[in-house]
C-alpha cells in the first residue's frame, strides 16, 4: 500500500446539459493531471450535465456512454479517474458517480443517498442504498456526493470499514459556502480521515457556483485548494502521517455505538 497518493480535482465550468461538450474537454482535464503526476482525477457532481432536473432525458446506464468515454482516458494516461453522471433507473434516475481503473475497469459505483430535498432534487432522482468501500492504489477509499457532506453518518460508516480518503464530487453554490469549508473539515477531522471535495465554478440557470474545491488531511488542514476559476486542483495526500494518526490517537475505538442506538 502507497504512502502518498497524489489527487487531482477538476475544477470545471460544466457546459449545461450538453454531454458531448463536458466528455470533450475532460481529456484535456485528464491529460493535464496525467502530465502533473496525478494518480487519481475527480470531476464535480454530474459533470456530463450541470445539477439538471431533467434527469429522464439524461438518463444512461452504467456502464453506459459516460463510463466508456471515461473508460479510453485512464487506459490512455494509466491512471484512475472518478466521474459522474445520471444513471438509469426506475421510478427515478440516480445521481451517480462511478470509478474507474487504469486498466478501464469499473471499480465503483456510487448513488448519491440524500437526495437534495431543497432544490427538488427528490422529484427527478431517487437516493442510493449503499456506501462501497473500493481501493485506489490499494487504498481503501469511499465516495460520497455534494448534499451528502450534511449527513456525518455515511462518513463515520467509511471510516469504520477502514477507508482513509473520501471523494466528494459537488454542485456547491456561492450561498452556502463557507457551509462547505467548514463541513469539508469536520468530516475530515471526527473521522480521521483525508477528504477530497471537488466542486464546479460558473453558473447555471439555477445557481453560482465558487469552487473552493480542497484536498484536506485528516486534521481537517488544506493541502491544496482552488479559487473561483476553472482548472485543476493537485495535492499529495500523506497517508503514513494519516496511519500514524490514527494508531496515535485512536478516537474512532473509542465509540460506543451500543449507546448511541438508545439515544
Amino acid at each position: 500500500m502507497p504512502d502518498s497518493l497524489r489527487v487531482a480535482l477538476v475544477q470545471q465550468d460544466t457546459v449545461w446539459e450538453d454531454p458531448a461538450a463536458n466528455l470533450a474537454r475532460a481529456r484535456s482535464f485528464v491529460a493535464e493531471a496525467a502530465r502533473a503526476g496525478a494518480r487519481v482525477v475527480v470531476f464535480p457532481e454530474l459533470a456530463t450535465t450541470g445539477f439538471t432536473m431533467a434527469s429522464e432525458g439524461f438518463a444512461e446506464p452504467l456502464p453506459g456512454p459516460a463510463t466508456e468515454a471515461f473508460s479510453r482516458l485512464t487506459r490512455e494516461h494509466g491512471l484512475y479517474v472518478i466521474g459522474t453522471a445520471v444513471e438509469a433507473h426506475l421510478p427515478h434516475p440516480r445521481n451517480a458517480a462511478f470509478v474507474l481503473g487504469p486498466d478501464g475497469a469499473l471499480a465503483a459505483i456510487y448513488r448519491k443517498l440524500h437526495p437534495f430535498t431543497y432544490g427538488e432534487e427528490h422529484q427527478h432522482y431517487v437516493g442510493g442504498e449503499d456506501c462501497p468501500v473500493f481501493e485506489v492504489e490499494g487504498i481503501p477509499c469511499g465516495l460520497q456526493i455534494c448534499y451528502d457532506l450534511r449527513f456525518p453518518e455515511p462518513f463515520r460508516s467509511l471510516a469504520a470499514r477502514g477507508a482513509e480518503v473520501v471523494f466528494l464530487p459537488a454542485n456547491w453554490p456561492v450561498r452556502r459556502i463557507e457551509a462547505w469549508s467548514t463541513l469539508l473539515a469536520a468530516r475530515a477531522i471526527e473521522n480521521q480521515m483525508a477528504v477530497c471535495g471537488v466542486n464546479r465554478v460558473g453558473r447555471d440557470p439555477r445557481a453560482e457556483y465558487p469552487g473552493r474545491s480542497a484536498i484536506l488531511d485528516p486534521f481537517g488542514v488544506a493541502v491544496a485548494t482552488g479559487g473561483d476559476t476553472e482548472g485543476l486542483v493537485v495535492g499529495d495526500l500523506d497517508l503514513t502521517k494519516l496511519r500514524a494518526w490514527r494508531q496515535r490517537f485512536p478516537a474512532l475505538k473509542d465509540r460506543r455505538p451500543e449507546v448511541y442506538g438508545r439515544l
